[in-house]
Order: C-alpha cells, then sequence, then structure tokens
C-alpha cells in the first residue's frame, strides 16, 4: 500500500498542549505535579479523560482493573483490536508529560481519524491504565499487568499499604473491582498491536537533534525490598565501636548498589535506592531500623541478575560485619523486552513517509507496553525530553515534538491496520 492510500492527519499541537495543561492542573497544590493513583486527583483527572474520550465518539468502558478503554469501531465487526495508550498518573512531585503524552496522543489521533473521515479495517481501542507508577501497595503496574493476566486478584485483595489501608478498596474508589480482575484478561490474538507514544525521559534525542526514537527494546525494573535492624541507643553516651547503627549500614549497600552498576563492562543498567525509611529517626539517637527499596534496571537479562546477585552479597556481608539483622525481598523482577522487528519497522518507515526524521533507541525506563508484551506485538515511538529530565516537575517537552509524534503515532497505526488487513 503506498503512502497516497493514507490521509494526512491534521494534528493540532495547540489542542494536545490545552489537553496536557489541562490534565496537569488536577494535581495536588502542595506538590505539584502529584497526582498518584487511587487519590481524588488521579479520580478527578479519570472523569475528566472519560469524558473526553466519550465527546470524540469512544464507546467507554472501565474494565475491573479500572483501565479506561475507549473503542472507535471499524469496518469489520469482529477480530483483534488495535490499541494506542499509555497512563495518566503520576509519581509523587512528577512531570506533565510522562504517560500523558501517549494517552492524550492517542486522543488526538482519533480526533484526526475522525476529522479525516477514515475508518480502520479493525476496530481501535484507546486505553489509560490504571497504577503505572509505583504507590505504597507495592503492586505497580496494576492495569497493564492485569490486561496480560500476570496480576492475581489474590495479590490486590492481599495487598495493604504501611498505614494498613486495602488496596481493593481503593481500586474500587477509581472504579475497578479486584474480585472481578481475572475478567481483564485479553488473550494472544485479541489485540493485533500495542502502540506507545511517550517522553524519552533521557537527553539522547535531544543531544543528537533528532525529533523521534524508534525504541528497539525496554529495560526491565527489577525491584525489593530490604531491612536493617540494628540497635537504637542514646548518640552521645554511644561509642562508635559499640554501635550497631542500621543507618551507617544501609549507606553501604547504597553505595554497593552505585558499584555494581558502574562496574567495567557493565552497560545499559543503573541501580537507585530511592526511599529509606529511617527508625526511630531522630537527632539524637542511633538509628536502629532502616527500611529501603532498591531498584535496578537493564535491557540485559544478564546484568539484571547480576546486580541482584551483588546487592544481596553486600546486603548481607553488611550486616554480618555490623552487626545487623537483615532481609531482603524482591517484589518484582521482569525480564527486558525486545520490540519486534516489524513493529520498528513500521514506525520507521512512517516517519521516513512523513519525512520526519529518527533513531533508534533503547527505552531505559520500563512502559506499560512492556506488561503487554506478551500477548500482543509493541511498538513504542519516543519524543525529546529537555535536559533528559523527568520524574520531577522540570520535565518538558516541546509541543512541536509532541505533534511529531502524534503524527507518527497515527501513521504507524494506519499502516499496521494494513499489514493485518
Amino acid at each position: 500500500m503506498g503512502t497516497s492510500a493514507y490521509p494526512e492527519l491534521h494534528v493540532q499541537a495547540r489542542r494536545v498542549e490545552e489537553d496536557l495543561m489541562a490534565l496537569a492542573r488536577m494535581t495536588d497544590p502542595q506538590l505539584p505535579y502529584t497526582r498518584q493513583a487511587f487519590t481524588p486527583y488521579d479520580r478527578e483527572a479519570r472523569q475528566w479523560l472519560l469524558a473526553k474520550m466519550e465527546q470524540v465518539g469512544l464507546e467507554v468502558r472501565i474494565d475491573a482493573a479500572a483501565n479506561i478503554i475507549g473503542r472507535r469501531k471499524g469496518r469489520r465487526s469482529g477480530g483483534p483490536v488495535i490499541m494506542l495508550g499509555s497512563h495518566i498518573d503520576t509519581v509523587r512531585a512528577g512531570g506533565r508529560y510522562d504517560g500523558m503524552v501517549g494517552v492524550i496522543g492517542a486522543l488526538e489521533v482519533i480526533r484526526c481519524l475522525n476529522e479525516a473521515g477514515w475508518t480502520s479495517q479493525h476496530s481501535l481501542e484507546m486505553v489509560s491504565f490504571t497504577c503505572e507508577e509505583p504507590t505504597a501497595f507495592g503492586l505497580s503496574p496494576m492495569g497493564s499487568r492485569a490486561m496480560a493476566g500476570t496480576l492475581a486478584a489474590e495479590q490486590v485483595l492481599a495487598a495493604r499499604g504501611p498505614e494498613g489501608n486495602n488496596l481493593a478498596e481503593s481500586l474500587a474508589y477509581v472504579g475497578g473491582d479486584a474480585h472481578g480482575l481475572g475478567q481483564t484478561r485479553r488473550r494472544p490474538g485479541e489485540i493485533a498491536g500495542f502502540l506507545e507514544l511517550h517522553i524519552e525521559q533521557g537527553p539522547v534525542l535531544e543531544r543528537e537533534g533528532l525529533p523521534i526514537g524508534v525504541v528497539t527494546a525496554i529495560a526491565a525494573p527489577c525491584r525489593g525490598r530490604a531491612t536493617l535492624v540494628g540497635e537504637a541507643n542514646h548518640s552521645g553516651a554511644t561509642m562508635m565501636h559499640e554501635r550497631h547503627d542500621a543507618l551507617c549500614g544501609a549507606a553501604e549497600v547504597v553505595l554497593a548498589v552505585e558499584r555494581a552498576c558502574s562496574a567495567p563492562g557493565v552497560t545499559d543498567t543503573v541501580g537507585t535506592v530511592g526511599y529509606l525509611n529511617v527508625s526511630p529517626n531522630m537527632v539524637n539517637v542511633i538509628p536502629g531500623k532502616v527500611g529501603m527499596q532498591v531498584e535496578v534496571r537493564s535491557t540485559r537479562q544478564d546484568f539484571l541478575d547480576m546486580v541482584r546477585a551483588q546487592v544481596e552479597q553486600s546486603l548481607y556481608a553488611v550486616a554480618e560485619r555490623r552487626g545487623l539483622e537483615a532481609s531482603l525481598e524482591w517484589l518484582a523482577c521482569e525480564q527486558p523486552v525486545p520490540i519486534p522487528e516489524h513493529m520498528q519497522g513500521l514506525i520507521q518507515q512512517a516517519c521516513d513517509e512523513l519525512g520526519i526524521r529518527w533513531m533508534p533507541l533503547p527505552s531505559r525506563a520500563s512502559h506499560d507496553a512492556a506488561r503487554i508484551a506478551s500477548i500482543t506485538p509493541i511498538g513504542m515511538v519516543f519524543v525529546p525530553s529537555r535536559a533528559g529530565k523527568s520524574h520531577t516537575p522540570e520535565e518538558w517537552t516541546d509541543f512541536d515534538h509532541i505533534a511529531r509524534g502524534v503524527a507518527v503515532l497515527g501513521r504507524a497505526l494506519m499502516k499496521l491496520d494494513a499489514r493485518f488487513g
């Protein structure tokens, strides 16, 4: 099928900007931009998005995982659908683009298809996945995992937050149903392909002066929860050689994570200790207990396994040397996801047909696309992040870049529809 067979989509950057800024206002005013899953700000944004999806003619439903799904019927009554989407929840003090660009980009594609009067052969589905970002419940991502059948109802029903709050009730608050989670699962063959537009969250595209990245692989995250228990005591009356300081032990583990991921020969691998809970957390008391959360990411499974083993070894060695008790539980360890070559090819061809320059690029952050790769071929389009910043209020992507990304997303969708015709 030649280029002329596809209608030109007139993406409106201003319209995309207005939608993204509307979402940005739905935040904790004391800590912008914070819209964590299952909060009043999340529910407000979900209601806003649902109305927007209905306005463009989508048949909208909320599944048991609280995923918001809108369908645009194709010329065929049955068969697999083509899916677009991402998420609208954020981390604490996050940004205005991570995830939202993919959701609003999908919405803009639907609007442009409507304006062009183009109907796909396959039905199209736009999705906003529930709880992509981490929460205190420790089960994220939720919506995409539930769709892939890798999140069980029992896990959700058993999950509690640090204050004993119930994940099942939080899910119900935004329209989900933990007991019916199994009904969310989609089988292989039900989705012909999934396309996700996303900000790069890194500096490469901006540095290279290129507007589009065609993602080649998605790094896998491995997250663990560790605890070191020592002895709380008076900070003045306890001499240094008599101490069992849990925080000093934790500091050694933090540096061990850094060393393991920075070792010679280790590539495309990063490690972070982004959470510490120090007890009793008083200036004149030696820390007696520290809880910490460790995350390792890599596009290489062998490096992921190696770093994880080194973290475990370091934790228990530090505990033994300092007279501490240690425990470690790996909460979620995934595998790196290669993007199928034919999906990369569709996006590359879309860029070439539109005259938009691109480069191949791995994703060092993880995404909803990685979670549903087990049930459908996935493709990802990256747009530049200014200074490579993400998960911060300083996160920024130019709207002209987003508009180009939406155009590529729309053309790739049409090519995917033709490929599986």
